[in-house]
């Protein structure tokens, strides 16, 4: 494996389609445990593309694999940016189907320690919420800036149980900026904090969870797939020099 400057998970092969379609160059698969690495160029940027499959555990394991190779291939100690892509739910009142959600902090709604003085969400041992680095999320608010994509920067939540209605109410109930939920960013927030990497999620919404999901659900995940990799792509040359600059808090 090469060096690369990104590397892009995304937990189902309908959310990896875009990124095939548009890259420059693409080696072949390699499997390591349950994940799927390929070696590609995007937008002239070297990335790896990691298909992690779906859920916390795939997505941690996958991020671990691909932090450890990038260690080995890079021979220094500068991380890629970790970027998770692909479909979410929409948790936000003002978040619609086709929107793109960039997650500015993730927590994993199911972890509940409180009886043992930790908050709800937090992982002992870790802290209560994982915030995407700033220059990340403004180096892709400012690359998008007059792109047609609505977009919304905030909370990103993940959790193992398929999101409904009721649980929707509950999560946003103990997380009011909650914008979106997936099965995934968390876990690949959790890794990247302890390997010091930056990360970022950027999820589009296929389908909402909230309270206007009966009137709004439609399930378009190869849409909202293709929405999350346009805005990723385009943004790769604003987040490049970021891992360069980056310092683990």
């Amino acid at each position: 494996m090469s060096s690369a400057a990104f590397v892009i998970l995304v937990a189902m092969e309908d959310e990896l389609v875009p990124f095939m379609e548009r890259a420059e160059d693409i080696g072949p698969a390699r499997q390591i445990g349950n994940a799927v690495h390929r070696d590609a160029v995007l937008a002239g940027h070297p990335v790896v593309l990691v298909r992690t499959g779906i859920g916390l555990v795939n997505a941690a394991g996958a991020a671990t694999s691909a932090l450890l190779e990038a260690q080995r291939a890079g021979g220094n100690t500068e991380h890629p940016v970790v970027i998770s892509a692909g479909s979410a739910g929409g948790l936000g009142a003002g978040v619609r189907v086709g929107d793109v959600v960039v997650g500015t902090q993730y927590i994993n709604v199911d972890a509940d320690a409180r009886a043992f003085g930790y908050k709800l969400g937090q992982v002992p041992g870790m802290p209560d919420t994982y915030p995407a680095p700033e220059p990340l999320t403004e180096s892709i608010r400012l690359a998008r800036s007059g792109g047609t994509i609505p977009m919304h920067h905030g909370l990103i939540v993940s959790s193992y149980n398929f999101v409904t209605p009721a649980r929707a109410e509950l999560i946003t109930g103990s997380f009011p900026g909650a914008l979106a939920t997936d099965m995934e960013s968390s876990a690949i927030a959790q890794t990247c904090f302890v390997f010091g990497a930056p990360f970022i999620s950027v999820r589009g919404i296929s389908d909402l969870c909230g309270p206007a999901a009966e009137d709004d659900f439609r399930d378009q995940v190869d849409d909202a797939a293709t929405q999350s990799a346009n805005v990723v792509i385009s943004s790769l040359d604003a987040m490049a020099g970021v891992a360069g600059a980056y310092q683990p808090a």
